[in-house]
């Protein structure tokens, strides 16, 4: 817990900068010394005292006794705020994440400064490890959301229809009319072909082909048409050739981050058209998605849990060394742009 440091002259003077204490007390220390050595000479050699070498000397000796122990004390209460930093720093290392540095009445500005961005530092590593367990169990659901989909779907569909087609192929086997037959076997060869077709689209749902055999650009196309089939959305593309200029890797975090912005303006935004654009920038490739829909806050999806997919999509950019911007608001377009670093080996990018 952060204690509230008192105040007073005292704890004031106390918080004076390191630098500060040492040399006011070191001042201090040396005017006394000199005030009074100057006196205790004095007297000593109107008393007739002994040999005057012998007693500066032993003032000498306890100046320096006493400055030694003076800055040990104001050394050892100025480096208190560090303990504490150095204790809560092994509290985190010791898996203690939700340790902090308390406020010390001793501290100086800096040193304020200091605790501040430290205890600042541990709350977004604790806010960016909670957004991190989010996006895990999203994609986790998600992930089985999408086996039982495809399960239901081979097994409902496909699977169902192949075992009619077994059956009837037996029927037409036994079939007399040569032309019955082949009437049969045409709509059977039909059929498979339209079984085949739904498995395929099943495959390019996991990992569009495209994307491997062709780059970026053509996968990207073949998605836009595919969503302008099944929504009434106006989709237009602008791409420059983008051939060997990124990495895999690259490739297919520009695609997926494509294609959840792409998904987003269709199912949230109320968009009716949808602008993509994909440049080669100056040691990037820019990726730009502008829909004019309704638009949204994008501070309060982000503060109220509701921004994993725009999380999902930074952190694919962070992956391969990009980053992704969100420019919106309620009752104003969206914009998405995401920069992915150009491969630094030309025609390396890796299908």
């Amino acid at each position: 817990m952060l204690r509230t440091p008192p105040s007073g002259p005292a704890l004031a003077l106390l918080r004076v900068p390191l630098f500060y204490k040492i040399l006011i007390a070191n001042a201090i220390i040396v005017i006394l010394g000199a005030v009074l050595g100057t006196a205790i000479t004095l007297h000593y050699m109107r008393s007739g005292g002994g040999s005057t070498p012998l007693l500066v000397a032993l003032l000498a000796l306890g100046g320096v006794g006493v400055t030694v122990l003076v800055n040990a004390l104001i050394l050892r209460l100025a480096l208190t705020p560090l303990k504490l930093l150095e204790e809560t720093a092994a509290s985190v290392q010791g898996g203690d994440l939700d340790a902090r540095v308390p406020e010390s009445a001793l501290a100086d500005r800096q040193l304020e400064r200091l605790t501040r961005t430290f205890n600042a530092m541990l709350d977004n590593l604790e806010s960016y490890g909670q957004r991190l367990r989010e996006v895990a169990a999203r994609a986790l659901n998600a992930e089985e959301e999408e086996r039982k989909r495809i399960s239901r779907e081979l097994h409902d569909d496909t699977a169902q229809t192949l075992a009619a087609l077994l059956i009837r192929l037996r029927l037409a086997r036994g079939a007399d009319d040569p032309a019955s037959r082949d009437a049969l076997l045409d709509q059977f060869r039909g059929e498979i072909g339209e079984a085949l077709e739904r498995i395929r689209r099943f495959a390019r749902g996991l990992r569009p082909p495209a994307l491997d055999d062709l780059g970026l650009v053509p996968a990207l196309e073949s998605h836009i048409r595919a969503l302008a089939e099944s929504s009434a959305v106006e989709v237009r593309m602008e791409a420059e050739p983008l051939d060997g200029v990124l990495t895999g890797p690259a490739e297919l975090a520009l695609y997926r981050i494509a294609q959840e912005a792409l998904s987003n303006a269709v199912r949230h935004s109320g968009a009716h058209r949808v602008a993509v654009r994909l440049r080669r920038g100056a040691g990037a490739v820019e990726l730009s998605v502008v829909d004019d829909g309704v638009g949204f806050d994008v501070a309060a999806t982000r503060a109220e849990g509701r921004g994993l997919g725009l999380f999902g999509m930074e952190e694919r950019a962070f992956y391969v060394g990009g980053s992704v911007e969100i420019d919106s608001a309620p009752g104003k377009k969206t914009e998405l742009r995401a920069r992915v670093p150009l491969d630094p080996v030309p025609g390396h990018a890796a299908r």
